[in-house]
């Protein structure tokens, strides 16, 4: 699975500006309805919040991985934003999130989303990974990281 083949152009926000969780996940579900790849904004951002209060999607290091299994989806979607300050997603390490990927799933789609969830938080222990988001320029950068990282011309390792 190639993680780069998720993301879309209209769908990469580099230096979005947003002061919450709720405001992000709000600010980039509007986006995924816009693009045509939701049905509902409201209804996903609610599922989304919902999924929230189970525990946070913040994984450390300034990265989230805010998700919902939705009926209303037909494919699974990722928009990736780099927020231009961080926001609190009440991450065990206490950081502020500057790297989230919001991602909508079918209810059927179980073994594909968890193998992208998966792959997308290998790439995102390397520290390198995560200094070539903060500093991608366009969403071929952001692509492009994620294909290197997958070919492990990043250094192996966990942070």
């Amino acid at each position: 699975m190639q993680i780069s083949e998720y993301f879309r152009d209209d769908l990469v926000f580099l230096d979005l500006e947003a002061s919450s969780k709720e405001e992000t996940i709000r600010k980039m579900s509007a986006a995924m309805e816009k693009a045509g790849v939701i049905p509902d904004a409201d209804r996903f951002f609610r599922e989304v919040m919902e999924r929230e209060k189970l525990g946070t999607t913040a994984v450390g290091h300034g990265v989230a991985l805010p998700h919902a299994r939705t009926e209303k989806l037909s494919d699974i979607v990722v928009a990736f934003a780099r927020l231009k300050n961080g926001v609190d997603f009440g991450a065990d390490d206490g950081e502020p999130v500057r790297l989230v990927f919001l991602i909508g799933t079918p209810l059927k789609e179980v073994n594909r989303y968890l193998k992208l969830l998966a792959s997308l938080s290998r790439a995102l222990r390397k520290p390198e990974v995560r200094a070539a988001l903060l500093k991608a320029a366009t969403p071929e950068d952001v692509r492009e990281t994620f294909d290197r990282a997958q070919q492990e011309e990043y250094s192996p390792g966990l942070v």
